[in-house]
């Protein structure tokens, strides 16, 4: 039988520490002007604005989703968010600005609970349910790469961002939670806007489509408290990967940087 003593987990957490110390430079500084996330963030940048390009002027929409427009998605609309704050970040590192940076970093968890959402609904469907996300399962599909880089290339760096470039989020997990069911139906009051239902418009997403109103709020609900879910699960990520030590010198650092 092995004994684990006092002593011994007081080991194991200031070897921890120790390793956290060490490959703390690998992860780079959580201050503006490191190059690493800089290089990061402009080719999420690019990659982004290219397949958003690509949707907006390649991409026919069918009859039932034509007069709605390309901006009925919640895919474009939350890419769109992310390029702004992509952008803010790598002109934030260039220039080492402190008011940019924060901006960024006040911004950047409602972009990456958007495109958690959008990742989390999309590739499931896609893959396994793919009549709950289009009308039409034989209709020729997007290309892989442009598929990429609006489904998983945003979400992919701004989780590396947050992880290993970022300070902790400050935002309270009730503002955070307030935030989600705001833009939850915010998004739902646009889609009454743009979907001309009297000329046979439809929902963007098939699983939206349904006869009850009151199911279909509850859809909304549900994605929203999935985009929460989301915020938590980050939050903690970040609480497991960052020793608290490393937090407060990293903080520390930061403070001298601004």
């Amino acid at each position: 039988m092995i004994i684990v003593s006092p002593s011994n987990i007081d080991n194991v957490e200031a070897n921890l520490l120790s390793l956290s110390i060490v490959i703390m430079p690998l992860r780079g500084s959580r201050a503006p002007g490191n190059p690493v996330i800089t290089a990061i963030s402009a080719s999420a940048f690019a990659s982004g604005t290219w397949a958003l390009n690509y949707l907006v002027s390649q991409v026919d929409l069918p009859p039932h989703l034509a007069g709605g427009g390309h901006w009925q998605f919640l895919t474009n609309l939350s890419l769109l968010f992310t390029l702004v704050v992509l952008f803010i970040g790598v002109i934030a590192h260039i220039t080492k600005s402190a008011s940019l940076f924060n901006l960024k970093n006040n911004l950047h968890p409602i972009a990456l609970v958007l495109e958690c959402v959008v990742t989390t609904v999309y590739w499931p469907l896609k893959l396994f349910f793919l009549h709950l996300l289009v009308k039409d399962p034989t209709r020729k599909m997007i290309p892989l790469v442009v598929d990429l880089c609006l489904h998983l290339v945003p979400v992919v760096s701004l989780l590396v961002d947050y992880i290993f470039f970022m300070p902790k989020w400050t935002i309270t997990n009730w503002t955070a939670l307030a935030t989600c069911l705001v833009l939850t139906t915010l998004y739902w009051v646009l889609l009454k806007q743009l979907v001309d239902f009297e000329n046979g418009g439809e929902y963007p997403y098939m699983f939206l489509n349904v006869d009850n109103e009151a199911t279909r709020i509850l859809i909304f609900q549900v994605v929203g408290l999935v985009g929460f879910a989301s915020f938590l699960f980050f939050k903690k990520v970040y609480d497991l990967v960052v020793h608290p030590e490393v937090e407060k010198i990293e903080e520390t650092k930061l403070k001298k940087n601004l």
